[in-house]
């Protein structure tokens, strides 16, 4: 596999998965905020700050409803925006065209369209939640074709660790992110019981609230939640599965190579260990500090994947 080549497969990957929880967190928080039984939570720029502040974005002064919304869904001039990112998916699939399968194509290339001709002015107004929608159906199309329709070879796998990291990153940042929400909120003087509404809106923003409720027959609450998204290998959108995913699939193309400590597959392997062996006690108390490790540690994984696999 050329690098070109591997470089347009696992960004592709990236995008494809960055756009998708983009979207996700949009819809979750926006639309679970108009039932909310916190008068804070219920604020409108406390919403569209949580949204910003999970998408990156630090730099608007005035803060209104259709700038933010356009900023984090079809601004083309934000290169983290969910359009910049379906853009960019579609670009790698094209320079990837002779690895990827017709219908794999054919299927990023209607999200494309769908997605830059969608009128603006729908979603700025009415459109939110069937744009946010469109985008998780989509994905699940796109990644339906990756399972079904691909060899599971080399190529195959630089995807889904471009996938996986981009989860992993997208994860932490959704936690973060909630975690600053209920910092406010806290700091507002509400209680710890008025609080499982906001356990349960990150739950949603992941798609995990059902299996969840499902684990632990209760009513969400910080320890429970966190464990779930963050140590559970079993739950999909978990720290510890994407974890996992990256371990995986990278050990497809590293096979298995001398594992000393300066490599990418033995820090990947150590990452994805520490997580296994973790109980929610041994960070229950900086939460913060983990997953600010985690995110940089992930991050310089991908650096170095990069390096070694994709510089052409």
């Amino acid at each position: 596999m050329l690098s070109r080549v591997a470089n347009n497969l696992y960004w592709m990957g990236r995008n494809i998965e960055r756009a998708d929880h983009l979207a996700r967190y949009s819809k979750a928080n926006y639309f679970s905020s108009l039932d909310a039984p916190i008068l804070k939570t219920y604020d409108r720029k406390f919403v569209l700050e949580s949204m910003l502040y999970m998408a990156g974005i630090f730099d608007m002064e005035d803060i209104n409803e259709r700038d933010v919304l356009f900023k984090i869904g079809l601004d083309a001039q934000n290169p983290n925006s969910i359009i910049s990112n379906v853009t960019s998916a579609r670009e790698n699939a094209r320079g990837a065209r002779n690895a990827i399968s017709t219908d794999l194509w054919e299927a990023i290339n209607k999200y494309y369209h769908l997605v830059i001709n969608y009128p603006p002015e729908i979603y700025l107004t009415t459109g939110l939640f069937d744009f946010s929608q469109m985008i998780s159906d989509q994905t699940s199309i796109v990644g339906s074709k990756i399972y079904a329709t691909l060899l599971h070879d080399e190529e195959w796998a630089m995807i889904l660790i471009g996938m996986y990291i981009e989860r992993g990153l997208q994860i932490i940042r959704i936690i973060n992110s909630k975690l600053n929400d209920i910092y406010k909120i806290e700091i507002a003087g509400n209680t710890e019981t008025e609080m499982s509404f906001e356990w349960s809106n990150l739950l949603r923003c992941v798609e995990s609230f059902d299996m969840n409720r499902k684990y632990y027959r209760s009513i969400p609450n910080r320890e429970q939640v966190l464990e779930f998204l963050m140590l559970n290998a079993a739950c999909p959108r978990s720290i510890a599965y994407a974890l996992n995913g990256v371990r995986r699939y990278e050990e497809k193309i590293s096979r298995n190579e001398n594992q000393d400590g300066n490599t990418t597959s033995f820090k990947i392997r150590k990452l994805a260990e520490q997580y296994k062996y973790l109980s929610y006690d041994e960070f229950k108390d900086d939460i913060y500090k983990l997953l600010n490790s985690t995110q940089n540690k992930l991050m310089e994984i991908g650096s170095e994947f990069e390096k070694k696999y994709l510089s052409f």
